[in-house]
């Protein structure tokens, strides 16, 4: 049987059932800190035990844990953590919890994600066409882009997402707009210069500000975008900030 759980971040899962009654798992972003190595999870009934292996986006086993649990621990937020070696980012995490009648089920998280380093493309107030002195930055990036997929895009098919800006010029409409026509410029040139895989792009007009300023003031670093790579068809992996704010992702052609 599959169970499907609602998550802030990509997952996949899969269950096996011994018993009448299923384990569900829940879990989302907020209650995974990998800096502690500390996963925190919500099984629909008591469970009595739980394991955890972590892999590295190198595919490489990079740690695992284990913990046992009591007949309280149905229902809430129950935790395990896991001792890890080496330092590749963590691409993926395989928990399997168990109930007392024999009952289990596996889940896969995916919380990989890179914020790709980059100079920022500057646009001209107003827009979204990439001026050709921009281009170097942008053919910089895409070599960075490159490097993470092949070292990576052999164990997840991931994704380009591309958050496009404005400065506070203007009305917020109109900005929201124009940061998106912005994204969709930068994704398209990474197409057409050989990229690959899927992008994904969003306008974030002027809620997401590198430079806090006062409305209607003209600032170039502002007008600007950033790139994450992250899981395909997942939810965007934007931290910080982005949180704050709802925007619109397509796919770009």
């Amino acid at each position: 049987m599959i169970q499907r759980v609602r998550a802030a971040l990509p997952i996949l899962l899969v269950s096996s059932v011994a018993a009448a009654t299923p384990i569900k798992v829940g879990y989302d972003a907020d209650h995974l800190d990998l800096d502690k190595r500390v996963l925190q999870f919500k099984p629909s009934r008591a469970i009595t035990e739980a394991t955890v292996t972590v892999t590295g986006d190198d595919g490489k086993d990079l740690g695992s844990g284990s913990a046992t649990f009591g007949e309280d621990s149905g229902g809430k937020w129950d935790s395990i953590s896991w001792t890890q070696s080496g330092d590749a980012r963590v691409m993926m995490i395989k928990l399997r919890v168990v109930a007392a009648d024999g009952a289990a089920t596996n889940v896969q998280l995916i919380p990989w994600s890179v914020s790709v380093d980059h100079e920022d493309v500057n646009f001209a107030t107003d827009s979204s066409v990439i001026e050709d002195s921009e281009a170097a930055k942008l053919d910089a990036s895409l070599g960075k882009i490159d490097e993470i997929v092949k070292r990576s895009g052999k164990f997840v098919k991931m994704q380009l997402y591309v958050a496009g800006h404005t400065d506070t010029v203007g009305p917020a409409t109109k900005n929201q707009k124009l940061s998106l026509a912005r994204a969709t410029a930068i994704g398209a040139y990474f197409k057409k210069h050989g990229l690959s895989i899927p992008v994904a792009v969003a306008g974030y007009g002027e809620s997401v500000l590198k430079v806090q300023t006062p409305d209607e003031t003209d600032n170039r670093a502002n007008r600007r975008a950033d790139y994450v790579l992250g899981p395909a068809g997942g939810t965007p992996p934007f931290r910080g900030p982005y949180q704050k704010v709802t925007a619109s992702w397509r796919a770009l052609k």
